[in-house]
């Protein structure tokens, strides 16, 4: 059997060397190399060198024994590892025709500070609704995780209530603060994400904090857990605009219940963030926002159908701190905190960021 610590550490020392370079992701394949991406682009490192028994003391190291046994049986495994080192990492190891194959997703070392993120003071405000959902949306890498852990951190920090989450790794453990927190981990303590929602709902939560609405199972559950009091905090895979976010949820369902998932969604829909994260002319990465809040006007365009409408709605008002992508783009960009190519490529409306880009350029 291989040494894991030398295999293992082989991999961490790579880890490590991502970490310097501001990188996002680690890709091994022993056949091919390692890649690392950094910002948006992948970059081949040359110089690593990892080869199979590196791969497989690796995963001896960071592996615990169900994650094992689910990888030989299928072929797959999901996990996170932590060390003082390289802090968190969340692991997705992979069998390839020459070999296990892994994709690593360099966490941050420590919850991340709220105030340290850059994102819309409005987004603190979120925490302090005491029912409804709240969905933090965007493409994979956009920071969904680090902003929910932030916010978990913070309303542990200051708040005496019970936060229960579910996640698959669990990447951010908490430690009981003000709040008690109880984490589960989907795959281990409960089978799927729709059995623990129904389980956390027995466990007299305050906060349900559910790391990837996936499903119609799932979706109902949330929707279920709002409807009953509970503040659920959601994040979902979708492009980084309200609309789509609403669009999809509402479209998992079959054709003849839309309509009433339309007017519960519409009932239990407090806020959506909806996240890009762009690189920064300073260096490192600056999210870009847009904010939903549940007005009125909000309300009733999700319950008529009309969601290809929440756009100019929120283009048109910037009460209580809402606001499109678009809008948060041309803030950035006139502060010269990120450059308007990057920007440009962001938005589905170029035109409406050009003409904000200027009316900021003016104000500034």
């Amino acid at each position: 059997m291989s040494d894991p610590l030398r295999g293992g550490a082989r991999i961490l020392h790579c880890i490590a060397q991502a970490r310097a370079r501001c990188a996002s992701d680690v890709h091994i394949d022993p056949a091919e190399g390692v890649a690392f991406r950094i910002f948006t682009a992948m970059e081949r490192i040359a110089a690593a060198s990892i080869d199979g028994s590196d791969v497989e003391a690796f995963l001896e190291l960071a592996l615990d024994r169900l994650s094992r046994a689910r990888f030989e049986k299928i072929g797959i495994a999901d996990a996170a590892y932590a060390d003082s080192d390289v802090g968190a990492i969340r692991i997705h190891a992979s069998r390839g025709s020459h070999g296990s194959r892994l994709a690593i997703r360099l966490l941050a070392k420590s919850v991340s500070d709220l105030d340290s993120l850059r994102l819309p003071a409005v987004v603190e405000s979120f925490i302090r609704f005491r029912s409804g959902l709240v969905l933090i949306v965007g493409p994979p890498g956009c920071g969904k995780s680090t902003t929910a852990a932030a916010l978990i951190q913070r309303v542990n920090e200051s708040d005496r209530r019970h936060i229960v989450t579910l996640e698959a790794p669990v990447e951010h453990r908490h430690r009981w603060d003000k709040s008690v927190v109880t984490q589960y981990e989907v795959g281990r303590d409960v089978a799927t994400f729709a059995a623990g929602v129904q389980g956390a709902l027995r466990a007299d939560p305050d906060l349900l904090f559910i790391a990837d609405l996936q499903g119609i199972d799932t979706t109902a559950a949330a929707l279920r857990a709002a409807e009953a009091g509970h503040l659920v905090l959601a994040a979902l895979h979708t492009p980084s605009e309200s609309t789509h976010a609403v669009n999809r949820i509402v479209g998992l369902f079959p054709t003849e219940e839309q309509e009433r998932i339309r007017a519960r969604l519409a009932e239990t829909l407090r806020a959506i963030l909806a996240l890009r994260l762009l690189p920064s002319r300073a260096g490192g990465f600056q999210p870009a926002a847009e904010i939903l809040l549940a007005t009125d006007a909000v309300r009733r365009l999700i319950r008529d159908g009309a969601s290809h409408q929440l756009h100019s709605t929120l283009a048109s008002s910037r009460k209580d701190g809402a606001q499109t992508l678009e809008a948060h783009l041309a803030e950035l960009v006139a502060a010269g905190e990120i450059d308007a190519n990057i920007a440009s490529a962001e938005t589905l409306y170029p035109e409406e960021l050009r003409e904000l880009t200027l009316q900021a350029k003016r104000r500034a």
